[in-house]
């Protein structure tokens, strides 16, 4: 078994270990932004003179092969390889030989690691915040439908003061800007340059590190190479922003699932999006916003399980940062399948107008009597 680290031993990883520190079946995830960097590598290393350019071509294309490749049969992406920086590197090799093995000239891969995830956060927070604008949507669909329609307002969950149903939409409304705010900081916390920064004290080689962010799209460069590789405030802010729309999501799901219910029927849920009881048939029940208030807990638990690892690391890597992206895939994961659902749920809605202006009256005119 052959590794990028394998160099320095001339025995053989013991299986259960090497296992355990395999990461290779969640981080090849990582396949096209870790061939998409290694093609900027090999194009930096042409320019300081490092590889012939021809040489550097010919990484070039294959390279770009073996990401159409990836990107067409995905089972291609796939090995008994130690991550998918060694899964890229192996197959490169496969392909050219010793000049595959050139492309690491000058470069760690701690760094590869932080550049690969830095530019998959750039690529997929967008998709994010496309489907937090789908849901602010249909909650300004719903609130320009129910026009007059007034329902409670509530503090400490006891009616308070009448409003407008539309009200109540634009409320949760306002949580979701935010948060599409909060994915844009986390993709610009990410825009930071890390190749060339090598292990933990930059590369020997003359690299145009102002170039190669040119070529990947980066905006600016890490100010410090010590710093760049462990860095992982990007992920954690990203982990705070998914935290934060799915705790805005949990809230509506349980304002619409309280008042949805008997007690209230101030909304109607559509059949579609409800489920029913294996015993008891006059059930309908809203289990799709009961899994996104359940899901919640795991995305806050992400943000916390990384802000945990990261809390007593000391200067430079360490292991212990591949904890960042297997919870960094689950949050997008579970906030992109949260959003879509709670969107389904909002279009389906129907507002019960004569349940939502009986609620409205009597008492709560109180404060409007008093001033």
């Amino acid at each position: 078994m052959t590794t990028l680290w394998s160099g320095r031993f001339d025995a053989e990883p013991d299986p259960a270990a090497f296992e355990f520190g395999r990461s290779f079946r969640f981080d090849r995830r990582l396949f096209e932004e870790d061939v998409t960097g290694s093609i900027a590598w090999a194009r930096a290393l042409a320019r300081a003179g490092v590889l012939p350019h021809a040489e550097a071509d010919q990484i070039e294309k294959a390279l770009k092969d073996i990401r159409e490749r990836g990107r067409s049969d995905p089972p291609f992406v796939d090995g008994d390889d130690e991550d998918v920086h060694s899964f890229v590197e192996r197959v490169l090799i496969e392909r050219l030989g010793d000049a595959g093995r050139r492309l690491h000239t000058g470069r760690s891969r701690n760094e590869q690691v932080s550049l690969d995830l830095r530019l998959y956060l750039m690529r997929r927070i967008p998709v994010l915040q496309r489907a937090v604008a789908a849901a602010v949507a249909s909650l300004t669909d719903q609130a320009t439908s129910a026009r007059d329609a007034m329902m409670p307002a509530f503090t400490h969950f006891r009616a308070a003061q009448p409003v407008l149903v539309a009200h109540f939409f634009l409320a949760h409304i306002a949580g979701l800007r935010r948060d599409f705010e909060r994915l844009a900081v986390a993709r610009t916390e990410a825009d930071a340059l890390t190749l060339g920064s090598g292990a933990v004290a930059g590369t020997s080689y003359n690299i145009d590190v102002k170039a190669l962010a040119q070529d990947l799209g980066f905006s600016r460069i890490v100010a410090n190479s010590i710093d760049a590789s462990s860095d992982r405030d990007f992920a954690a802010t990203f982990h705070y922003a998914c935290a934060m729309t799915m705790i805005h999501l949990s809230r509506l799901a349980e304002d619409l699932i309280i008042l949805c219910g008997e007690g209230h029927r101030f909304f109607e849920l559509s059949d579609e999006l409800s489920t029913g009881s294996s015993m008891m048939p006059q059930k309908k029940n809203p289990d799709p916003l009961e899994l996104v208030r359940g899901k919640t807990g795991r995305t806050v638990g992400h943000l916390v399980a990384l802000l945990t690892a990261l809390k007593g690391l000391p200067s430079g890597y360490n292991k212990d940062l591949q904890e960042d992206k297997e919870a960094i895939f689950d949050a997008e994961d579970t906030l992109a399948a949260s959003l879509a659902v709670i969107r389904a749920v909002v279009d389906g809605l129907t507002v019960n107008r004569a349940e939502t202006a009986a609620a409205a009256t009597g008492m709560l005119l109180a404060t409007d009597v008093a001033d």
